[in-house]
């Protein structure tokens, strides 16, 4: 079956209103990951970075690239999360806060083609692309991702900071 960018936003819109949010926008990505081929026929890649493709206090809907070679510091949602890959390899490092304020990486999620995951909003993550090519993805967010204060924090250090644009670029890593 053909795939529908418009489409996908208005259902993650429906999912996101529904009784159990967290469920419906599960369900969701898991039905129309099962196709990833079909959404990278469908969706033109809109550069490097992110794309809001919607946002209201309810859901926000991206398109996003992660570059090679690069590391997204670690960073917090402070709402569920759920992230769907088309094409490319991501590694998702997943973290806690330790006792101590620092953070703890616990296990690192592999995402290939097809595959998703979902964050709950506690959820701590650092985000690469394996290989030589960015990796392509669609995330949903149940609430308003850009009007939330969220924290980014120090690979090395653990420290945390605020979720600000001059924060980001100045904690993003290359790849070691």
């Amino acid at each position: 079956m053909a795939f529908s960018l418009k489409e996908f936003v208005l259902e993650a819109r429906s999912a996101a209103a529904e009784e159990h949010p967290v469920a419906a926008v599960n369900n969701l990505m898991v039905q129309t990951f099962a196709d990833p081929d079909a959404i990278a026929a469908a969706v033109r890649p809109f550069g490097t970075g992110d794309e809001t493709l919607y946002e209201d206090e309810q859901v926000s809907v991206y398109w996003v690239s992660f570059a090679p070679h690069e590391l997204v510091p670690p960073h917090n949602h402070k709402m569920p999360a759920f992230l769907g890959v088309y094409q490319g390899v991501e590694i998702n490092r997943l973290y806690r806060r330790a006792r101590t304020g620092s953070l703890e990486e616990i296990k690192q999620k592999r995402l290939l083609p097809g595959d998703t995951l979902s964050l709950g909003g506690e959820g701590i993550h650092a985000v690469y692309a394996e290989g030589d090519a960015p990796s392509l993805g669609l995330h949903v967010y149940l609430g308003s991702l850009s009007t939330i204060e969220r924290e980014l924090f120090d690979s090395e250090t653990g420290e945390s900071m605020s979720f600000t644009t001059e924060n980001y670029h100045k904690l993003v890593r290359p790849l070691d």
